[in-house]
């Protein structure tokens, strides 16, 4: 099973997995993304490792054209906003304010995650949440939880990605991972992130994106 998004329901909440590594809740308009790390490439830089730039700008064009699709009512970030502290990045401010004055959303949601030291220093771009922030009954994270919540919940900080082979070929890609807990895992979506193997424990199924398609894998 495949297509360029996947609906499927998490405790009673219907969402749709989209091949550009996000999600869509149809009920609250929402778009929501895990895992920006805006700035990383320049952190890399500045400690003298030769990465290419442009990762910041990337991400949030490619998050911009999300909006521009689903004009969404709310995008919900759900951490790792940043990658290091803003001082190591003098850019980033006005990039992220220059991002926000242009983009049509009317609610930025951003939960703070373990890279977010600085998030507080943008509270103008965005509303901070909590960790585990309930959400019209959707739980909202950064990290997974370590034991089950009474409630279906939606988290990132994993980087979920899946190894493929078959015969000599091999094929690395991000996945979102559903968890026989009511809960959804989703990748990485900043354009140097990497990426943490992840297998498919008993009751769980992950779902590949090529970044044109959703593949159900499991």
């Amino acid at each position: 099973m495949s297509a360029r998004k996947l609906t499927l329901e998490i405790g009673g909440i219907t969402l749709e997995l989209l091949a550009e590594r996000a999600v869509y809740w149809p009920a609250r308009r929402a778009l929501l993304v895990a895992d920006l790390h805006l700035g990383k490439t320049e952190t890399f830089r500045r400690a003298g490792i030769a990465v290419p730039d442009g990762d910041t700008q990337d991400t949030l064009a490619r998050l911009q054209h999300l909006i521009d699709t689903f004009k969404p009512g709310e995008l919900i970030l759900l951490g790792d906003i940043l990658h290091a502290r803003i001082a190591g990045n003098s850019q980033l401010p006005g990039q992220i304010k220059a991002w926000r004055d242009a983009v049509d959303v009317p609610s930025i949601l951003a939960v703070i995650g373990n890279h977010d030291h600085d998030l507080g220093r943008l509270n103008e771009a965005f509303t901070i949440l909590d960790e585990g922030a309930d959400y019209d009954g959707l739980s909202l994270l950064h990290h997974p939880p370590a034991t089950p919540l009474s409630t279906p919940w939606i988290a990132g900080h994993w980087h979920p990605v899946a190894r493929l082979s078959h015969g000599p070929d091999r094929l690395r890609a991000p996945v979102f991972v559903k968890k026989a807990n009511h809960g959804l895992i989703l990748p990485a979506f900043g354009s140097f992130t990497g990426g943490h193997p992840v297998t498919a424990q008993t009751g769980d199924r992950r779902f590949l994106t090529t970044g044109e398609e959703v593949i159900a894998i499991d």
